[in-house]
């Protein structure tokens, strides 16, 4: 079971970055995932669900969720209003905390992927704000569109309509 290490986290490490390019990418949804399932959001609607994510994500693993500024994965993506939103959870730079997958770049969408409806939108949000852009970071010759697991993802999520998007 995955505990949060608070001060690995509040103690900036040189180990805690990458030193080597990422190997890949992981993107994971919120529910099903079996690290750290969160089973307070199902459904992702147009609610502002982030601060429900970090305080059940505390609540079940450790940590503080008032103090404690990063969670295990690097980007969340939720559906806010009328559009997906992605925001940073941890600073590109330091490994995931994902037990296994350490080095990639970890991508958390808020919801169940087995009963969510997904958009257009969310596949090009994913790609053009997140994942091509990774291109453009010096020394990195990552290849998002070689290097992703789409790890425990549900039918509702389409993985070619997002690999449509990527340069």
């Amino acid at each position: 079971m995955y505990k949060y290490d608070t001060k690995a986290e509040k103690d900036y490490k040189i180990i805690a970055n990458f030193k080597r390019p990422p190997k890949g990418i992981i993107i994971f949804d919120s529910f099903n995932n079996e690290w750290f399932p969160s089973k307070a959001i199902k459904i992702d609607n147009n609610q502002f669900n982030l601060r429900t994510l970090k305080d059940d994500f505390h609540r079940e693993f450790g940590g503080d969720s008032k103090n404690d500024l990063f969670m295990p994965f690097h980007y969340v993506v939720e559906f806010t209003g009328k559009d997906y939103y992605p925001t940073v959870q941890r600073p590109l730079t330091y490994k995931s905390l994902i037990p296994g997958y350490e080095d990639y770049i970890s991508i958390c969408v808020i919801g169940d992927s087995n009963s969510d409806i997904y958009p257009r939108n969310l596949y090009r949000i994913i790609a053009h704000t997140l994942l091509n852009p990774l291109h453009y970071i010096p020394g990195w010759k990552l290849n998002p569109k070689g290097n992703i697991i789409y790890h425990n993802l549900g039918e509702a999520f389409v993985e070619r309509l997002l690999e449509k998007e990527l340069r």
